[in-house]
């Protein structure tokens, strides 16, 4: 993958500071204004979404893949050890599937249903250290959880994670939540997937996922809804009214699609929805991070742009030709912002890390 931040004029030392130093603050910063990841023993750790005091899929996976692709094997298996100890149901209907959220106090199961990018990104993430460090067992981890995922026997209360009508990611497995949201088609993941086991199967995953994402992006705005039906149509949500809009799970659509065609070369209409994307904030600077999905005003106040959103807006970055002007924009707004503090640093903390890997070409199977 191509390297934005030495393209940009950045030196290998420069670029490895900047990781390190993201990391150090996110891993083991000050406990009360930066660290999100804690220990509890000499094998097992955790990521907590300090905002809300819980431990969730979601950041237990983002948690792993970024140890992995940094090749922090210590802090990677206390992370998977964790998650399959005290989020991973070993039996029953949902065996394989991940509790969403766990208990900080005694790490019990908050609510035992699945949120699908929590696996996907659990699954990539094995994969990946499965090559970096030389464990078959966590290969073999990954296929039976994407097994799982792709072929579960569905029941009165669980369903497979891809839709057996449509084709495509399910907000939930749960039986009833039945649309999908955006920013959980993690294309590249599809490929690896394809590559590690039942490749036709997942190659029409990936391929429904990249026509999926072309009608759920607004033609006015370019933005993209958090939740949508199967076609692509804005779905509002009683548990999350704005979930029509434009906001948090969406900041990550662009960047699941420059992977993918940085690492595929698959479409050029991907550069294009990106740089739609992209166009909309260059021409709204300083821009906001929640906007409706013609892009007009949010439902509620909305907030500034926020460290995540600039995160995803510079990963996105990977996908454009060489010279555009938006890579040294999007990508430098990056490495000018500092790995963020405070109540909310979890999410977009694990955004921020993400971000910078994918500018450093750090994304790779």
């Amino acid at each position: 993958m191509r390297n934005i931040f030495s393209e940009l004029g950045k030196s290998d030392s420069e670029i490895k500071h900047k990781l390190d130093t993201a990391f150090q603050s996110l891993f083991y910063g000050n406990t009360s204004t930066e660290k999100i990841y804690f220990e509890t023993s000499n094998d097992l750790a955790y990521i907590v979404d300090i905002g809300h005091n819980d431990i969730r899929s979601e950041g237990m996976s983002y948690g792993m893949f970024v140890t992995a692709l940094l090749d922090k094997q210590d802090e990677f298996e206390k992370l998977w050890n964790f998650s399959k100890l005290y989020m991973q149901h070993a039996s029953g209907e949902a065996k394989s599937y991940f509790s969403w959220q766990v208990s900080t106090a005694d790490f019990s199961m908050m609510d035992p249903g699945a949120a699908p990018d929590g696996e996907e990104y659990i699954a990539a993430a094995l994969l990946i250290a499965a090559r970096r460090f030389n464990r078959k067992d966590y290969q073999d981890e990954a296929i039976s959880l994407i097994n799982a995922m792709a072929h579960k026997e569905a029941s009165s209360e669980i369903e497979p994670m891809i839709d057996r009508k449509h084709g495509i990611v399910r907000f939930s497995p749960v039986t009833g939540n039945d649309f999908t949201d955006p920013s959980y088609h993690t294309l590249a993941f599809y490929q690896w997937f394809a590559e590690a086991t039942d490749r036709s199967f997942w190659e029409s995953v990936l391929n429904k996922s990249r026509l999926y994402l072309k009608s759920a992006q607004n033609s006015i705005s370019g933005l993209y809804p958090d939740y949508s039906e199967f076609d692509g149509t804005p779905k509002k949500t009683a548990w999350h009214p704005v979930s029509h809009c434009f906001s948090g799970d969406a900041w990550r659509v662009i960047m699941n699609i420059a992977i993918d065609y940085a690492l595929n070369k698959h479409d050029p209409s991907q550069q294009e929805s990106i740089l739609k994307t992209l166009s909309f904030f260059e021409e709204r600077r300083p821009y906001l991070a929640d906007y409706s999905i013609d892009g007009g005003l949010f439902p509620t106040p909305p907030r500034e742009a926020t460290v995540g959103l600039i995160s995803m807006n510079a990963a996105a970055t990977i996908a454009l030709p060489p010279h555009h002007p938006y890579i040294s924009r999007f990508a430098t707004d990056l490495w000018n912002t500092a790995p963020p503090t405070g109540t909310w640093r979890y999410y977009d903390g694990l955004l921020y890390m993400i971000g910078l890997l994918a500018c450093s070409g750090k994304i790779e199977y």
